[in-house]
């Protein structure tokens, strides 16, 4: 029965990891082709991204796959509680995930999003759009390096159960 717990967590936590990694790769692919477009002419290149992204855009992707990350970070965390080497890991990618991506992009990003993608021009004059486009741009860099981090300390995690299951299963081969 411990074999079977062993294998299902280890599966948890390269769920989890992958997630974070998933996430990651979202955001810097949103960063690198979907902003400089979003961003190069505002106004007007914000509504041109309005009307292209009517079906499918970032907020419909990121808060799926960021409540998945949540989501297994804490099945990752409670699997995982007893073992101190791996839980730090997976505690802290999980709560600079939550601080990083999901709380600051409430307090930050979002604001900035509806005054630039629902309120836009025809409440806020060009220079003011201008400046939060560039308080947004400026605020997701935050997001990326918090990513980043959480992807990186949730593979850490991984390695390390992976250390410890590998080194529990050369005990057991001795016997």
């Amino acid at each position: 029965m411990k074999n079977v717990l062993s294998n299902f967590t280890s599966v948890i936590v390269l769920i989890y990891a992958w997630l974070q990694i998933i996430f990651l790769g979202g955001f810097i692919i949103e960063n690198i082709l979907l902003y400089p477009n979003v961003f190069h002419d505002v106004p007007h290149s914000v509504e041109v991204t309005s009307e292209f992204l009517q079906v499918t855009s970032p907020g419909t992707y990121f808060p799926i796959i960021g409540m998945s990350v949540i989501g297994a970070g804490i099945v990752t965390l409670i699997f995982t509680w007893k073992l101190k080497n791996i839980r730090g890991w997976i505690l802290g990618s999980l709560i600079v995930f939550i601080l990083g991506n999901f709380i600051f992009s409430v307090i930050y990003a979002w604001p900035r999003n509806i005054i630039l993608f629902e309120e836009g021009a025809a409440v806020h004059s060009t220079v003011y759009l201008q400046q939060v486009a560039n308080e947004f741009i400026t605020g997701n860099w935050v997001r990326v390096v918090t990513s980043v981090t959480t992807a990186i300390l949730a593979f850490i995690g991984w390695m390390r159960f992976y250390r410890y299951k590998m080194t529990i299963g050369e005990r057991s081969t001795e016997k």
